[in-house]
């Protein structure tokens, strides 16, 4: 027997199956970790700073009792376009029917004439999905059962976006900065003088992530699936990455003092956040396990870069030259270099060296107009 529930508020015994349901189909994903009630209140409950811009509608189907297919449709009100996101459903194209067609039938009803999934509320919090194949997951990454793409498709979803993730030769682009920057270093010697970079500062951590906010939505707000968030949101949104950043390797870029551009890295964390996955570790035991985290030598990860046109409205020379600077010689004491979830335009792939770049992995966004 077939069951399918659809709330718009919060309900402590559907969201408990939901997220059961989640966890089970993610059990087997190394890189993701069980999920709790707290991850969605955030989110959805009365109370969320996301509440007043987002409308949402979650759905779950059921057979013989047993969830087989979940997700949850936010959209921003007057607009046409909802995110379907926190989606997960079994291998079985009949049920997971049920739940489109139920999504289709709500996103009707309040107006909207598109979808694009997977996306966990908004792109600032999570969206796309990874191709099958490709290196080692790592830390963050969206990563669903291969089967979804086959679901997707079946349920006549299209690519609308694509990026990837390429891993770069240390000790070649290491020759090569070396050969490009005196190059770069005559052409543009002037220009330089007033480009400062300088390590994000921890002990101000608030003002920093105010300052990434404004460069993030000025940086990225040409993006076709950007929507903009307050700065209470990305700071609910971001606020883990306090632990999770090496100041040393993420940077804010000046021109005469001015924050210009960003450049936000990490080590990846994933093995050593899994060995404590679960566990409610004492003062004691966070300190160590944020000394891990500093001292950590895994793949770096070049997360988040973006840049902002200067005071004349061209853009300013030497910011990535400058950052790749600094970031190289690091990287360098790193297991691999992975430049994650470019776009094919992305200004950051102009600080390496475009033939020694290889894909290590590969995302979609998949999209459908209703009619």
């Amino acid at each position: 027997m077939e069951k399918i529930t659809i709330i718009d508020q919060w309900d402590d015994t559907f969201f408990e199956k939901f997220i059961s349901f989640r966890n089970l189909i993610h059990r087997q994903i190394p890189s993701s970790f069980v999920e709790k009630k707290s991850d969605y209140t955030k989110f959805f409950a009365a109370d969320s700073v996301f509440r007043k811009d987002y409308l949402w509608k979650a759905i779950m189907v059921e057979n013989d009792k047993n969830v087989v297919a979940k997700a949850i449709l936010c959209w921003r009100p007057g607009h046409s376009i909802g995110n379907l996101g926190f989606i997960d459903f079994i291998n079985e194209l009949s049920l997971v029917q049920k739940l489109q067609n139920a999504v289709e039938e709500e996103a009707i009803r309040v107006g909207l004439n598109e979808i694009k999934t997977p996306v966990d509320l908004n792109f600032f919090n999570k969206y796309r999905i990874r191709c099958e194949g490709g290196g080692e997951p790592f830390f963050g990454e969206p990563i669903y059962p291969n089967y979804y793409h086959d679901i997707f498709k079946s349920l006549d979803y299209g690519v609308v976006g694509s990026w990837d993730t390429y891993q770069v030769p240390k000790i070649v682009t290491a020759i090569n900065f070396i050969k490009r920057r005196k190059k770069f270093e005559t052409k543009n010697k002037e220009s330089l003088t007033n480009v400062t970079v300088r390590c994000l500062d921890m002990s101000k951590w608030e003002t920093e992530l105010e300052i990434v906010y404004k460069l993030f939505n000025t940086s990225f707000s040409a993006m076709p699936e950007f929507e903009s968030v307050t700065l209470d949101q990305f700071r609910l949104l971001y606020g883990d990455f306090k632990y999770l950043i090496n100041p040393l390797l993420s940077y804010i870029i000046e021109l005469d003092g001015i924050p210009v551009g960003f450049n936000i890295n990490y080590v990846d964390p994933l093995k050593i956040l899994k060995s404590v996955e679960g566990k409610d570790l004492n003062i004691v035991q966070k300190s160590l396990l944020l000394g891990k985290l500093r001292l950590n030598r895994g793949p770096l990860l070049v997360a988040y870069v973006g840049s902002i046109k200067g005071p004349n409205g061209e853009e300013v020379k030497g910011i990535q030259y400058k950052t790749s600077k600094r970031l190289w010689k690091w990287s360098l004491m790193n297991e691999k270099i992975l430049v994650c979830y470019q776009s094919k335009d992305s200004p950051s792939r102009r600080s390496w060296d475009a033939n020694s770049l290889k894909v290590y992995a590969q995302y979609v966004l998949y999209g459908k107009k209703l009619k």
